[in-house]
């Protein structure tokens, strides 16, 4: 058995949850995959998947040795590109993972010109709101929200996010204007499930100020919160950068223009090892020039 081999297999299999999956990643067959699976099982004396129907999932050994071999895969790779002079070349598996909402309006784009610029390189990008476990589930690369890195990580600041108050122009018609920040706990708030408290801290010309608010509709999706808010159920904040266009479109309104949610920072976060993948270096060099470009994102100092 070509153990390498085997364990760049068994990687795959984790990352994907499934043999078939895996295989067609691989361009193996389900069989070849099997087999390199089950003779590092029996070299290594532990059951490293339990196997069902239709997906795989990790033993507890299976996941702490995914774990441990991550690092050491990387750093092969690390050390091929440097003996070969291709480090201009990117190539291999580079698994994103990002906010549904901003991933799919800006990340996306993104992504497809970082592949097209670099053919070789296989990208994986995984939209949703849920945080991840960047280490546990094989993430090369995750875009995180106002979150500090968890224990295993690092991370590098891609710059702050900006966040207004906003309703539609159809519910302004229908209640006025709001003039005053005391105004908003009159109004129906809509908010993300995430957020707790019945209370909203706004910054103004006097610092932060807390506002007591009504929530009568939460989501835990970006998008399903701006349809709630440009249908007219109430108020609420939202990302700039996810709005531009339905500000353009008059979708949208901003009210409160003097008041705003304190920045929020996104990084760029990934495991910490001794060896940082090009891929991984390439693609956060390329975000922090990209995101300066984004309208309602404000670079790092």
């Amino acid at each position: 058995m070509d153990k390498l081999s085997a364990m760049v297999t068994f990687t795959r299999v984790a990352e994907l949850g499934s043999l078939s999956a895996a295989a067609r990643h691989l361009r193996l067959t389900q069989p070849a995959v099997s087999q390199q699976i089950a003779s590092l099982e029996q070299q290594l004396g532990v059951l490293l998947i339990y196997r069902t129907t239709r997906s795989v999932t990790l033993s507890e050994a299976g996941l702490h040795y995914y774990q441990q071999i991550l690092p050491v895969l990387a750093a092969l790779e690390e050390a091929e590109e440097a003996l070969q002079g291709l480090g201009s070349r990117l190539r291999g598996n580079l698994r994103i993972h990002a906010p549904s909402g901003f991933g799919q309006l800006h990340l996306t784009p993104l992504a497809i010109a970082f592949q097209q610029q670099h053919p070789e390189l296989n990208i994986e990008l995984l939209l949703a709101d849920s945080l991840v476990d960047v280490v546990g589930e094989g993430i090369d690369v995750a875009i995180r929200f106002g979150e500090l890195p968890a224990p295993g990580t690092v991370a590098r600041r891609l710059g702050e996010v900006q966040r207004v108050l906003v309703a539609s122009p159809g519910y302004l018609a229908q209640h006025g204007p709001l003039n005053t920040l005391s105004e908003l706990s009159k109004h129906p708030h809509i908010r993300y499930s995430g957020s707790m408290g019945n209370s909203l801290t706004l910054s103004g010309t006097q610092g932060n100020e807390i506002v007591n608010i009504r929530t009568v509709f939460r989501a835990n999706n970006t998008f399903a919160l701006l349809a709630a808010i440009e249908a007219g159920l109430g108020v609420g904040g939202a990302q700039l950068p996810l709005i531009g266009e339905a500000l353009k479109q008059g979708k949208l309104a901003i009210i409160l223009p003097d008041y705003h949610y304190p920045p929020l920072p996104v990084h760029a976060v990934y495991p910490a090892t001794r060896f940082i993948p090009t891929k991984v270096r390439a693609w956060v060099d390329f975000l922090v020039h990209a995101m300066s470009d984004i309208e309602g994102v404000t670079p790092p100092g």
